[in-house]
């Protein structure tokens, strides 16, 4: 009985450490390598003394690397040369305390990183690199993925990462690329910083497709894309990369800083005209628009190219009367062809003036009519009538008005004009009628008795509506004639000739001082069309008042072309990321995607990290951080692109967990 009991006791015991040995070794695969205790047993003084000299034998050609790492990391450093001999030394001096913590944590992650070191610019690779695979000590994905990528490169790629850190999230993206436009630009820093800070810019999240756009466009337009990304920034580039044959075409005929607003500006109609017409035919185009000496003019509207292309030289003269309103409103706001003609003819003959009447009464149907039916000349009559209110408004006003501008302030008063009673008795009666009422010269006649009696008989005669300026000019000759026959009813002739003068003198006078009123108002109608659409737009929220809106604040700036031509001066005063979100629309349009420089959050020792680029850094920092021999923020910002587009997506039974 008690060798049974002994027996089955012994068999237990034999199943207890069976067990235990089993996790151990399950521990021990885990953890990617031989079990190691988590704090090495410390050899005694003699043993340890001992150990060290042999390493130092074994070493002899290595004897200060082995000194420095010995006497920094002691036992661990033993251990290290224990396992995976020179190499481990080698790379516990290049990564310090992280490959320490690879080397308990992630040991195949620490051989394969030390089958590097014997590569020396893939040693100062890992260098430069120490404090982000400390930012990464606790994802073991992200980190799987870059020491792969870097054990890929070649030689001379990772000769190009040694010497230029920062590009090492570019070289793993596109690795021949990057690396033979470095090899291309070193002799010349400035250019190769240029280069570099451009490349940073493009995002890496989605893959290296767009980065190998734009290192294909640095490659093709070589210091054309430079000096435009040192001359517009982002936008600049972009506008290269979208037109970069016709600058080439183009050649010196327009300053490039010019070339790149006019192309930026007009940008939908050149892509268009791309389509069906070669580099060389826009070039042209650009050349006639230098020619002519209206490139402000064609800059300053996304309109102004595509004017001069279909109307010619009407489009040419009213672009010199207006500037680029007049592409703006045109094919903003006249969509038919025919109507189109008709608007650029009249801006071309008669200015701001039109430019104002267009631009109020585009949706107004009637305004429309009488301009296809009379062209351009119905703008004249309009405008002074639609100054009326406004000149009525500023008579009224004044506290100290004349005599003439009492006679004035009551005949515009009385008269009620308006722009939209204008073009309704230009649609009822015709532009000869309306021209008539606005004559410029008073024939003598006009002083004769009777005369307004009697013309307002003959309009009533002919089938038209008397308006109420010839009814109130009526009413002043009705009261002369009948001052004039009190006089002679009195035997009093001389008292006739004296209101006879009098009434010459105050017609003339009066009518000459509306007149000169209306043409002064009319001249202005442009400013106050814009000023109320301004004040309108403030109190709307429809796309239309919101257009108008800007369309004023930027013609009060000075327009379109002088704002972009502000650019460099700009760009110092923004920031990197400011800088990209101005140009990530159109650069989006040109088929590039700009990164976006948002904080970056690291878990390191359990500790959240924040990584951000101050505020105050712009694109000049990016240029001197992309050629120093130093990783900086925006390179940590790129890497973490890059590994985002490499990482394994997820399995499909995952994605259902």
């Amino acid at each position: 009985m008690k060798r049974i009991i002994a027996i089955a006791a012994l068999l237990g015991s034999l199943g207890v450490l069976l067990k235990l040995g089993t996790k151990r070794a399950d521990v021990s695969a885990r953890n990617g390598g031989p079990d190691r205790p988590a704090v090495p047993t410390e050899p005694a003084g003699d043993e340890r003394s001992r150990i060290e000299e042999r390493i130092r034998a074994t070493y002899p050609e290595h004897l200060e690397l082995v000194d420095r790492v010995l006497d920094r990391f002691g036992r661990n450093a033993i251990l290290v040369e224990r396992t995976d001999g020179l190499r481990g030394l080698q790379l516990l001096d290049r990564l310090d305390l992280e490959a320490l913590y690879l080397y308990e944590h992630a040991s195949e992650d620490f051989r394969r990183l030390a089958s590097l070191v014997d590569d020396d610019a893939a040693a100062e690779i890992l260098l430069n690199w120490r404090e982000y695979f400390g930012l990464k000590r606790s994802d073991a994905t992200d980190r799987k993925v870059l020491i792969t990528a870097i054990s890929r490169l070649n030689t001379r790629q990772r000769r190009a990462s040694a010497a230029y850190p920062s590009a090492l999230p570019l070289i793993l993206s596109d690795p021949s690329g990057v690396t033979a436009l470095i090899d291309r630009w070193e002799g010349d820093q400035d250019r190769l910083g240029q280069a570099l800070a451009v490349l940073m810019c493009i995002d890496l999240a989605e893959g290296s497709t767009d980065l190998s756009s734009a290192v294909r466009t640095i490659d093709l337009y070589g210091d054309l894309a430079l000096d435009a990304f040192r001359l517009q920034g982002l936008e600049g580039f972009a506008t290269v990369h979208r037109f970069g044959t016709v600058l080439l075409a183009l050649r010196d005929a327009i300053p490039l800083d010019q070339a790149l607003i006019v192309l930026r500006v007009n940008e939908d109609y050149v892509a268009e005209r791309l389509r069906s017409r070669s580099p060389e035919a826009i070039a042209g185009e650009l050349r006639h628009v230098a020619a002519v000496n209206l490139v402000p003019e064609v800059g300053g509207s996304p309109s102004g190219l595509r004017l001069i292309a279909d109307h010619g030289q009407a489009a040419e003269r009213a672009l010199r009367r207006v500037g680029p309103d007049a592409a703006t409103v045109s094919y903003d706001h006249y969509h038919n062809i025919s109507d189109r003609q008709e608007a650029v003819e009249a801006i071309a003959e008669y200015g701001p003036a039109a430019l104002a009447m267009l631009t109020k009464y585009a949706n107004h149907e009637g305004f429309r009519d009488i301009l296809r039916r009379h062209g351009p000349g119905v703008i004249p009559p309009v405008a002074r009538a639609d100054a009326s209110p406004e000149d009525l408004a500023r008579l009224q006003e004044k506290d100290d008005r004349s005599t003439l501008e009492w006679i004035s302030y009551a005949m515009t008063s009385f008269s009620g004009e308006s722009g939209q009673a204008m073009i309704a008795r230009i649609r009822e009666d015709g532009l000869a009628r309306v021209e008539e009422l606005a004559s410029a010269d008073t024939a003598y006649y006009e002083f004769l008795p009777l005369y307004d009696l009697l013309h307002l008989g003959n309009v009533a005669r002919q089938g038209y509506s008397p308006t109420r300026g010839e009814y109130a000019w009526a009413a002043v000759d009705a009261a002369f004639v009948i001052a004039d026959a009190l006089s002679l009813m009195s035997l009093q002739p001389h008292g006739a000739v004296a209101f006879e003068v009098a009434r010459s003198e105050l017609k003339a006078a009066a009518r000459g001082a509306i007149k000169r009123t209306g043409r002064e108002a009319a001249e202005e109608t442009a400013e106050v069309a814009g000023r109320l659409a301004a004040r309108e737009a403030a109190g709307e929220a429809s796309d239309a008042a919101a257009r108008a809106a800007r369309w004023w604040i930027v013609r009060a700036s000075g327009g379109l072309y002088e704002t972009l031509r502000h650019t460099p001066e700009a760009l110092s005063r923004l920031s990197l990321r400011e800088a990209t979100e101005l140009a990530r629309p159109y650069g989006r349009q040109a088929g590039l995607r700009l990164t976006r420089w948002e904080p970056l959050r690291f878990l390191k020792d359990g500790a959240l990290v924040v990584r951000r680029i101050p505020p105050d850094r712009g694109l000049k920092y990016l240029v001197f951080e992309a050629a120093q021999a130093a990783v900086g923020l925006g390179a940590i910002h790129k890497m973490e692109e890059h590994l985002a587009s490499r990482r394994p997506l997820p399995t499909a039974s995952a994605s259902g967990r």
